[in-house]
């Protein structure tokens, strides 16, 4: 996808290392991804960076319980604690209402590796 493709995109989380390696690792060359995510994004009131953090967290949790889940579900998952936040979503932190999420309900969909 172009945004992607763009160097101020790249430019944006260049202090972010652990942020820019998760997006080459899982978003580089994945047009399709790389749309879902800048859409559900786009649709929220948080920012990409924070996106992304909260996928780095969503991802580091499915780690520690030896758990997968695929990217489209991972970005899922992102959006309904996105949702969940409501009018309020202006106050939040969306990595930690992932981790609030994943503390309490855990993730159903993943399967284990």
């Amino acid at each position: 996808m172009q945004e992607f493709e763009t160097t101020s995109f790249w430019v944006q989380f260049a202090d972010s290392p652990c942020v820019l390696s998760y997006l080459e690792a899982h978003f580089k060359d994945e047009d399709a991804l790389q749309h879902a995510l800048l859409e559900e994004a786009d649709d929220s009131h948080f920012s990409l960076h924070q996106w992304v953090e909260a996928l780095i967290v969503l991802s580091q949790w499915l780690e520690v319980h030896c758990l997968a889940l695929s990217i489209e579900d991972n970005i899922g998952y992102v959006s309904c604690a996105a949702i969940s936040a409501g009018s309020g979503a202006s106050l939040s932190h969306l990595p930690s209402l992932v981790h609030d999420n994943l503390e309490q309900y855990g993730c159903e969909r993943a399967v284990e590796r």
